[in-house]
């Protein structure tokens, strides 16, 4: 189906009333002040809009001026802020380590512990040095072996002996578990060692983070204080825009009002015009019958009257 197209309606043409000569002028007279009246206004809202622009470049240069400032500063505080936290996830990680390794150095104390307390005990029933025991037991045992000694002597030297050597026992076990302890002490001081070497690194690292933090926090209060300042010049622009957005409505209505009003004077100064050649054609026939008159008494005319007999055809070439 086919769909009619409707054809654009052409603007009718404004009729104006046919005017006396008294009323045109009074009308005519009218336009001309509505018309300067418009023109002095226009001139007037101009004047205005200026002063209300006065300034406003300046505001705009430095509300820009402070944006850009701030599109500059962001991503300078967001790498920052990503630099702390990569910096905080890798102290999390060696915290992490350090504890893994105090817990190891606990259970290494710990064992110590036992074993010192062992060796203590061991210590404690020896009561003496394993050379000293061992040259008692010698010097005991040759006696026990070589002496020609009473009966009675000989039971003493054997107990003595016995108990030496349970005594020798003790401080050879003790002996073995010293050197277990040492061994155990060298393992958790490298794990304490490493502990301190992690404590130092978790410390730089969180120097490093700390510095970033502030810097990030300083570049963060900078550009909220930017934005502040370029909000102010923004707010201070819009109150410049929201004076000249009435002034330039009253242009376009003036801008539309003026022309109708020239072409209504037009139409009016159109019709005296007619008014006027009307009179003149009345003053014309008048000055006409008198300049034939004068052709046909003596033939002496002014210029004036032989202009107006030769445009009448009274007088042809």
């Amino acid at each position: 189906m086919q769909i009619p197209q409707v054809e654009p309606q052409s603007e009718i043409p404004k009729v104006y009333p046919k005017l006396s000569e008294r009323e045109l002028k009074e009308k005519i007279n009218l336009l001309r002040q509505r018309i300067e009246q418009d023109e002095r206004e226009l001139k007037i809202i101009f004047r205005d809009i200026s002063l209300h622009n006065t300034g406003g470049n300046d505001l705009k240069a430095k509300r820009d001026g402070l944006n850009a400032r701030v599109k500059e500063l962001s991503p300078k505080a967001a790498e920052l802020r990503k630099k702390r936290d990569e910096t905080n996830a890798k102290i999390a990680e060696l915290k992490a380590q350090r504890d893994q390794m105090r817990g190891k150095g606990k259970e290494f104390s710990e064992r110590i512990g036992e074993l010192k307390k062992s060796r203590d005990e061991l210590n404690l029933s020896a009561r003496g040095r394993f050379e000293t025991l061992e040259k008692a037991y010698e010097e005991e045992l040759h006696l026990f072996l070589t002496g020609d000694l009473p009966l009675e002597h000989e039971i003493n030297i054997f107990n003595r002996l016995n108990e030496l050597n349970e005594r020798l026992k003790a401080t050879r076990k003790a002996n073995e578990i010293h050197s277990v302890i040492s061994v155990e002490y060298a393992k958790g001081k490298e794990i304490y060692t490493d502990m301190d070497t992690l404590h130092a690194r978790i410390q730089t690292l969180a120097r490093e983070s700390q510095k970033d933090h502030e810097d990030m926090i300083a570049l963060y209060n900078e550009i909220d204080t930017l934005r502040k300042e370029a909000d102010s010049y923004h707010a201070q622009l819009n109150e410049k825009f929201k004076g000249i957005a009435p002034l330039r409505k009253k242009i376009s209505i003036i801008k539309v009002q003026i022309p109708n009003l020239r072409d209504e004077l037009g139409v009016y100064l159109e019709q005296m015009k007619e008014y006027q050649l009307g009179r003149d054609e009345q003053k014309n026939v008048g000055k006409r019958e008198h300049a034939r008159e004068k052709l046909k008494k003596d033939g002496r005319l002014s210029l004036d009257e032989f202009r107006l007999l030769v445009e009448s055809e009274d007088i042809k070439f």
